[in-house]
């Protein structure tokens, strides 16, 4: 048995190479996605009205609504995205821990696979064929 086929007949191998290939997605799709979305507040950043400090019946400034509703989305996309690349550093390391796992196991086992004899199947005996006896 090759090593190769001894690898993708292990279920934990296989799950953590899937899980360090999504991880590894999510983690760069994050990565640009939280960068874009931070610079989208940089531009989009509401300006505070210089008489909306004076208002006693609000201790907050007012901002533009429409500027303000695009900066509230970006930052709730951002943060969504933050939260995409948690789950991608997550599942790489879930991930590389399912292969160190598994590749220790196959270590263990890998002399015991590669030990045993590659004979050729015993010789088919013809059930039928009759022996020649000694007369009586």
């Amino acid at each position: 048995m090759t090593f190769a086929r001894v690898l993708y007949k292990s279920y934990l191998f296989v799950a953590g190479i899937a899980l360090m290939v999504l991880g590894i997605g999510n983690y760069l799709t994050a990565v640009s996605k939280v960068e874009h979305y931070q610079e989208v507040m940089k531009v989009v950043t509401p300006t505070a009205r210089s008489d909306a400090f004076f208002l006693l019946s609000t201790g907050k400034p007012h901002f533009p609504s429409e500027a303000r509703e695009r900066w509230e989305i970006a930052r709730a996309k951002r943060d969504f995205y933050h939260v995409v690349l948690s789950a991608g550093r997550f599942m790489v390391g879930i991930g590389l821990l399912c292969t160190a796992i598994s590749l220790i196991r196959l270590r263990g086992q890998w002399p015991h696979i590669t030990t045993v004899p590659h004979s050729s199947p015993p010789p088919e005996r013809n059930r039928y064929a009759q022996t020649p006896s000694a007369p009586r």
